[in-house]
């Protein structure tokens, strides 16, 4: 794998992480709620856009998706970890997760996410790196690992 970078998200950076959203997110969107809202989805990004807790991920130069992460006292979240359909498979989301899970484990917390019951892929992912399940409800799985 090529170096990857993560750089601070600003907020001009809104467009790019709704076009990552989009793409990342809508087949999966549709196959939960049965539609993907255009007017709805782009509310809810502008709503949770914080730039503070998100960080644009580069690959040679190039945008291929995001994250973001919350700190808590008694744990972290990973909120988001989304990449370009053509950017998956190439180990990013595997090295973001040890880096992240590295993180957490000094300050012995455990890191916690979630993710949508039709993200098989996803969830292959958290499992391979030992992401237990939480709870759950009709839609979601939330994980965790550490602490």
């Amino acid at each position: 794998m090529h170096p990857l970078k993560l750089r601070s998200a600003t907020l001009d950076d809104l467009a790019l992480t709704y076009a990552i959203t989009e793409d990342a997110m809508r087949a999966y969107v549709v196959a939960t709620w049965g539609h993907w809202d255009e007017d709805e989805q782009r509310e809810k990004h502008l709503r949770n856009f914080t730039p503070q807790t998100h960080q644009i991920i580069v690959v040679d130069g190039v945008e291929v998706g995001f994250v973001a992460i919350e700190d808590f006292p008694s744990y972290t979240w990973l909120v988001k970890l989304y990449l370009r359909r053509d950017s998956r498979n190439r180990g990013i989301g595997s090295a973001l997760l040890k880096q992240f899970m590295q993180a957490a484990a000094a300050q012995n917390k455990p890191l916690r996410l979630q993710v949508l019951r039709v993200n098989a892929l996803a969830q292959q992912l958290y499992f391979r790196h030992g992401f237990k399940i939480a709870h759950e409800t009709a839609e979601r799985l939330f994980l965790e690992i550490g602490a």
